[in-house]
């Protein structure tokens, strides 16, 4: 039968394309051989640091990295990620004397450290609403605080130790636990003074930190505002996931709507954090989310380019208002094992931000 309804073949059109996409990002990288660790720690000798301060998600717990690729990390990033509910002493210490030894050598950014937290996902009973205020409630209060009061004190006996000031520049929150209703004063009241609980915490114990939460901006395929809060919350900056990387347009158009939210409720910070070799992966049934996402490192040398260079913030009108984006975060961390091709893509974003034209040397095609 030939279908004549236009709706009909805009459906197979749309269809077609989004299998066409999906085909073409992958087989642009599937058959990259992966980058071998000397490889990796030469080119990262050879970057420059990145002109903004990137914090990232912080490294896995099952990783070892050596002291040297953990230097060339906080040295490009400017930054180290401490994760408060399971990082230990020595961890602490080792990176408080790795921000110290670089500081020491006088760069223009001084290496400072980014703590995380995952609130409400830690005491507070699993379905309750954010309205509930019983024991598990204060409970979760009590676990960031006695977490953060570890954290601080580690940090400040390691700077003791070393001689060093080693700062905390911003606590990263990432609270995906409650979610706000429409037309509910009571549910959406109680979250946001959950929400502000921590934000104030925060602040208590890390003061002069960024206080940056995941998830408060617009988001997804059809440009909603993110549910993970309300909008009456404490706010500092706004953020958006740009976790569709290769999807160049998409990535922009996500930025923008962000930073048109945040002009209208008056901030004027948007904080972008970018998913390298992971994302947004498409297939007929929806959107889900990849830890190894294969495409071509030209689209992270772009992104990185983007949001790091004046040139491309001075045209809006084509790429987006970055200078919106006063700090950047990479979610997923550094070398994560679900994600094999983070280092290849980090170092052609590096490249990108930096002004590096070359590429060729990271593709190693079979």
């Amino acid at each position: 039968m030939f279908y004549t309804d236009s709706k009909f073949w805009v459906n197979i059109f749309f269809v077609a394309t989004i299998v066409f996409l999906s085909a073409f990002f992958q087989c642009c990288a599937a058959d990259t051989i992966p980058l071998s660790d000397y490889e990796i720690d030469v080119k990262l000798r050879e970057l420059k640091p990145l002109p903004k301060v990137h914090h990232f998600w912080p490294l896995s717990p099952h990783l070892k990295i050596s002291d040297k690729r953990l230097y060339e990390l906080a040295r490009i990033t400017h930054t180290i990620g401490i994760p408060c509910e399971w990082v230990k002493a020595p961890q602490v210490e080792r990176y408080v004397y790795t921000c110290a030894r670089l500081n020491r050598t006088n760069p223009p950014v001084k290496a400072s450290l980014g703590v995380t937290f995952v609130p409400w996902h830690q005491k507070f009973g699993k379905g309750l609403p954010p309205t509930d205020r019983g024991a598990s409630y204060y409970e979760e209060l009590r676990h960031f605080e006695q977490r953060a009061t570890l954290v601080k004190r580690w940090i400040e006996q390691s700077n003791k130790k070393y001689h060093s000031n080693v700062k905390v520049s911003a606590v990263l929150l990432d609270s995906e636990r409650l979610h706000a209703k429409q037309g509910d004063k009571e549910w959406n009241e109680g979250m946001r003074q959950a929400l502000d609980a921590i934000h104030t915490r925060a602040q208590t114990f890390f003061p002069g930190a960024r206080i940056e939460w995941y998830g408060r901006g617009i988001r997804g395929f059809g440009w909603k505002k993110s549910a993970y809060w309300t909008g009456q919350e404490i706010k500092t900056s706004l953020s958006c996931s740009l976790y569709t990387v290769p999807e160049i347009e998409h990535t922009r158009e996500t930025f923008r709507r962000t930073c048109k939210l945040a002009d209208e409720i008056g901030i004027n910070e948007v904080t972008p954090w970018v998913a390298l070799a992971a994302g947004a992966r498409r297939n007929l049934k929806g959107v889900y989310y990849e830890p190894d996402l294969r495409y071509d490192i030209i689209y992270s040398y772009q992104i990185g380019a983007e949001l790091n260079n004046k040139w491309y913030s001075a045209r809006p009108e084509v790429y987006a208002p970055y200078e919106y984006a006063k700090v950047i975060v990479f979610y997923p961390g550094p070398f994560n094992p679900k994600t094999p091709d983070w280092a290849r893509h980090f170092i052609a974003y590096v490249r990108g931000a930096t002004g590096v034209k070359k590429l060729e040397d990271l593709r190693h095609e079979k």
